[in-house]
């Protein structure tokens, strides 16, 4: 948290610019815990992209749930697009796992670096 002290007076010949708080300052200024915001954790990049793909994957379907039944083309197309992803995601998930030595491992060593 920063403090700074209260100014009296204004200095109008400060060339400095105050920077307008971002969104996401407001945001994290009434968080009660801020190891929420700031704490970190490794996964495995194909991990990642396995639930991108997943997410993705079941917003078109909800999508493509929503619309009418009059769009039925729209509908097939991203139930399709939907499914795809989804069957990505869970080739993303099993690579690991089936196929040794396609992803290095992260020791614990080089995460403290």
């Amino acid at each position: 948290m920063n403090i700074s002290k209260i100014q009296t007076s204004q200095n109008f010949y400060s060339t400095k610019q105050q920077q307008k708080p971002e969104f996401i300052d407001k945001l994290t200024g009434v968080i009660r815990n801020q190891r929420d915001v700031n704490d970190c954790v490794a996964v495995p990049r194909g991990i990642f992209k396995a639930y991108l793909f997943i997410m993705g994957g079941f917003g078109l379907l909800g999508i493509s749930g929503a619309l009418p039944q009059k769009m039925k083309n729209t509908k097939m197309v991203l139930n399709v697009a939907g499914n795809i992803l989804n069957i990505l995601s869970a080739v993303y998930f099993a690579k690991p796992f089936a196929f040794k030595g396609v992803s290095p491992t992260v020791k614990k060593e080089n995460l403290n670096k």
